[in-house]
């Protein structure tokens, strides 16, 4: 990283890389090689030549940890418009890209060194996936000539055990080892498109150094063009359109429709239809307005199955969600009597969760659709509408005197404070801070509420918040357990770079949602409790500040500071483990499949 980087660090010095010319021998034996009638002074290096094609795909962050089989590309990116930001692990690297590529909708870069630094980021690749992000990861792989002798960390794309991790499929969109510089021609085109496409897109590319340091004459500018998303046939949109122009349905939406978040409320408007959302599809439908029902899956509300129950749609309108364990344990309860309307880009969540369902699949992106299902509406049509809800709001509770603090009453201050009283994005990290959020938290609009109801990796949240604050370019504010806080959290990183990350850490000495599910199913907690941790000193170990809380009454106080605080700050909330968070629904799927020996 070179000094011009680092005058965005405001804590920790970090040594710039030493130019190619001093370099030591490590990163100068690989030759150079200049194709006939290239200047050496005008010839583009693999490398360049890849950092060029991000810098015109929109990229503005890269995340990683260096290392020598990756230092040319690392040194070209120092040099680029492209922010470059060295983590304490590859796996915070990952989430922190996935948060900041889904919060500000670009495609962000991860990059790892050979060996255990690839291995690393795999969680994080498949955390991706599962998340519908953009992300490019970068990867520096072993040399040919070195390969099959035991090089150090050697790393290749066949018989070895890493050879996965360079196959295009389940877990990549598109992926491959960059053996010459030449082919990085087609990569581009590749990733440019695949880039181009809506919903998310994951690649994986390995570089040898090689490749990185190869020269290369003038890289040719893309010619790719975008086309409009894609949609359903005309006269699906129709079929759609009677259908349920004829009788009262529901609208259910998830993560996939927030982008048509104007749309749906429209149409939700128009037809009297109620919305429900999952957990990452709050605030696409004002979590105010009187056709919202409520949260389905874990931190869901028990009165939207009872209004469903009550009302009888005929059918619901699906979009973009998967319909997974985490937005609907699968409850028959949530399913109308004809069955669903299924809308999604990807083919795969058709019939995947609700196998017997009857299910009509229409795949197009959710924006495209609904503008269509709009002009396609009957004028005439008038559907008996089911009965009015309304969505229970919170209630107000004054602080009681003793602590420990009530988690309820942490999220009421939260809301207040935070929701209400900034801009700032909010995680929940997988656990009881995924329960609470979902269940107490109320949204008015999308793309300010994150959690992982996929993957549910335990630190996606903890690091993913730097990402989230720099995609986002405001304030962003992770709510988590105490466990994930010790597994993973990049509060140095955001101390050396001056990021304004928040944790509300939940801080009661165990793992809660472990404990909890084991209470829930007869069983005496064993091995979920352990040594208390001090956050706040931690933090100001690490270069951040913070503040602990042990009483209700100091909450307010401690939220504004976090909320003026510059850099990283951590809020340490000693919480009361005897309030159980809203997570029955995930007890019961567990009980349902099998996990106390019987299955229901």
């Amino acid at each position: 990283m070179n000094q011009r980087r680092l005058s965005q660090s405001t804590a920790t010095a970090v040594e710039p890389v030493t130019p190619a010319a001093t370099q030591p021998a490590l990163l100068r034996s690989h030759s150079m090689v200049v194709p006939k009638g290239t200047s050496p002074d005008t010839a583009t290096s693999g490398a360049e030549a890849l950092v060029e094609t991000l810098v015109e795909l929109g990229v503005e962050h890269a995340f990683g940890i260096f290392g020598g089989g990756i230092a040319p590309f690392c040194e070209a990116l120092s040099r680029s418009s492209i922010r470059l930001l060295h983590f304490r692990h590859e796996g915070g690297a990952a989430f922190a890209a996935i948060e900041s590529s889904l919060a500000s909708g670009k495609l962000t870069v991860v990059l790892a060194t050979t060996g255990p630094g690839l291995t690393n980021l795999y969680t994080g690749m498949v955390a991706a996936r599962s998340e519908g992000a953009k992300v490019l990861f970068v990867s520096g792989s072993t040399a040919a000539a070195q390969r099959g002798r035991m090089a150090f960390q050697e790393t290749r794309a066949y018989s070895n055990s890493m050879s996965p991790l360079f196959s295009q499929g389940a877990l990549f969109h598109y992926a491959a080892m960059v053996e010459d510089a030449a082919e990085l021609e087609v990569v581009a085109a590749r990733l440019r498109s695949g880039f181009a496409q809506p919903g998310g897109f994951v690649a994986h590319l390995g570089l040898p150094l090689t490749t990185q340091t190869a020269k290369l004459p003038e890289v040719k500018p893309s010619r790719l063009s975008a086309g409009p998303p894609p949609s359903c046939d005309p006269a699906q949109v129709q079929e759609c359109a009677e259908l349920l122009s004829r009788e009262p349905f529901v609208i259910w939406a998830g993560f996939g429709a927030r982008h048509a978040a104007p749309a749906i409320r429209e149409l939700a408007s128009r037809t009297g239809a109620h919305v429900m959302c999952t957990p990452r599809g709050k605030g696409i439908m004002p979590e105010t307005d009187p056709l919202y029902l409520g949260v389905t899956g874990l931190g869901g509300h028990s009165h939207v199955e009872h209004y469903l129950q009550r009302a009888r749609p005929v059918r619901a309108l699906v979009l973009g969600s998967r319909l997974g364990e985490m937005s609907s344990f699968w409850s028959s309860r949530l399913l109308p009597q004809q069955g669903i309307i299924h809308v999604d880009l990807d083919p795969e969540v058709f019939g995947a969760a609700f196998p017997s369902v009857a299910t009509r699949s229409v795949q197009s992106e959710i924006g495209a659709f609904v503008e269509a299902l709009l002009q396609a509406w009957p004028e005439q049509a008038n559907p008996a509408r089911p009965g009015a809800t309304e969505l229970p709001l919170p209630r107000t509770v004054a602080p009681r005197r003793l602590g420990p603090v009530r988690p309820s009453f942490l999220m009421s201050r939260v809301q207040r404070q935070i929701v209400e009283g900034s801009d700032a994005l909010v995680l929940t990290e997988a656990g009881n801070a995924f329960a609470l959020g979902s269940h107490y938290l109320r949204f008015m609009e999308p793309n300010r509420y994150r959690v992982s109801s996929g993957f549910g990796s335990m630190g996606q949240a903890a690091a993913g918040v730097l990402g989230a604050a720099l995609g986002s370019r405001r304030k962003a504010v992770a709510i988590l357990g105490d466990g994930a806080m010790l597994m993973q959290n990049e509060i140095n990183t955001a101390a050396t770079y001056g990021i304004d990350a928040v944790w509300i850490v939940l801080n009661d000495a165990r793992y809660g949602m472990i404990a909890q599910g084991m209470e829930s199913i007869g069983w005496v907690p064993f091995e979920t409790d352990f040594s208390r941790a001090n956050f706040v000193e931690i933090a100001r170990a690490m270069g951040g500040d913070g503040v602990s809380v042990a009483l209700e009454s100091e909450l307010d106080a401690a939220l504004e500071q976090a909320l003026a605080a510059k850099g990283p700050f951590v809020i340490d909330v000693a919480i009361d483990r005897e309030e159980l968070a809203p997570a029955i629904g995930r007890n019961q799927s567990l009980l349902q499949q099998g996990v106390n020996g019987r299955a229901s």
